[in-house]
């Protein structure tokens, strides 16, 4: 896997989320986000690093700080097939394995040097004592993340990739910008000489 390094200073994560997520910032107070930072542990993990590999059971909740990785299988010819992108100020998609205990079937892999704040099981469930109400609403927040994934299948089927493109430029600002080509053409599920023929349309 590898070897973090560790850096022991905190930032307000909750505020960074709920900003992501459209939450209500004041839904706790400062002491309790003060509080919520120092159950993770500050982690730079280098590009092209594998936070959780298909068949393993993910140990952490990742929460990406700043960075860009990337959620992927193999499709039925044996091709890697991107399907999410973990954007800064959301958590890995591996913490559905994280939360259901199940081994992962698909792979989280960075493609930026990325800054995370990661906290176990036993760290997690410390967290949701110490902290009341917290826990329903990162049930909540959960669910709204599987709703962007279910949403991200329904836009494909609405959009032409070009139009879709043209969503993600929007949605990533300048991130977006970090991200390898041959990745974006599989995430849209085009190959990478379909996607030069778009960008050449639109710039």
């Amino acid at each position: 896997m590898y070897s973090p390094i560790v850096i022991l200073y905190y930032n307000m994560l909750l505020e960074k989320l709920f900003k992501e997520f459209d939450v209500d910032i004041h839904t706790f107070n400062s002491a309790d986000s003060e509080l919520f930072d120092q159950y993770f542990e500050h982690i730079l993990v280098k590009k092209n690093t594998f936070l959780i590999q298909e068949g393993e059971l993910e140990k952490y909740s990742y929460f990406i700080f700043s960075g860009i990785a990337r959620c992927w299988t193999l499709n039925h010819k044996g091709e890697e097939q991107t399907f999410w992108f973990c954007k800064e100020g959301t958590f890995s998609l591996s913490n559905i394995s994280f939360t259901l205990q199940e081994r992962s079937t698909f792979n989280v892999q960075t493609i930026t040097d990325c800054e995370i704040y990661r906290i176990d099981y036993q760290q997690a469930e410390r967290l949701y004592k110490a902290i009341s109400g917290l826990k329903p609403v990162f049930e909540d927040l959960t669910a709204r993340l599987l709703n962007k994934l279910l949403n991200r299948n329904i836009d494909l089927i609405k959009y032409t990739p070009e139009q879709y493109y043209l969503k993600m430029m929007a949605e990533y600002g300048s991130d977006f910008n970090c991200i390898p080509l041959k990745d974006i053409a599989s995430y849209l599920g085009i190959t990478p000489q379909a996607l030069s023929r778009i960008r050449k349309r639109i710039f």
